[in-house]
């Protein structure tokens, strides 16, 4: 999955290795689609642009649950502020429904007879 100088290549085992990233989370903060993209040498966006492939796409919303739900135990356990956590998973709702709202193309047309 490495990059080269065109864009990175979609993987059949990505969305299972995506999922197992964040499932097994160990290390200091939270996970996120930015520290997995790093990890296996691709960007953010390329991991957006994969989203089109329906399995990476379930894989996407899981791990955003995954995330969440981290994010939640972390504000009850007092590992994290409550008030920064609800602000993160707020904000990334928000990123969410706007990313769902522009996914299609909206025309309107309005026929004017003379």
């Amino acid at each position: 999955m490495a990059r080269g100088k065109g864009r990175a290549k979609y993987s059949a085992k990505l969305p299972e290795k995506m999922y197992s990233y964040f499932s097994s989370f160990q290390d200091p903060g939270a996970p996120s689609f930015n520290k997995f993209a790093r990890s296996i040498g691709v960007t953010v966006g390329d991991l957006e642009r994969f989203r089109k492939h329906r399995e990476f796409e379930e894989a996407w919303r899981e791990c955003g649950e995954i995330r969440r739900d981290y994010l939640i135990d972390c504000a009850l356990t007092k590992r994290h502020d409550s008030s920064f956590s609800k602000f993160i998973i707020q904000y990334e709702e928000d990123a969410e429904k706007l990313r769902d709202e522009n996914d299609g193309i909206s025309v309107t047309l309005e026929v004017i007879e003379k």
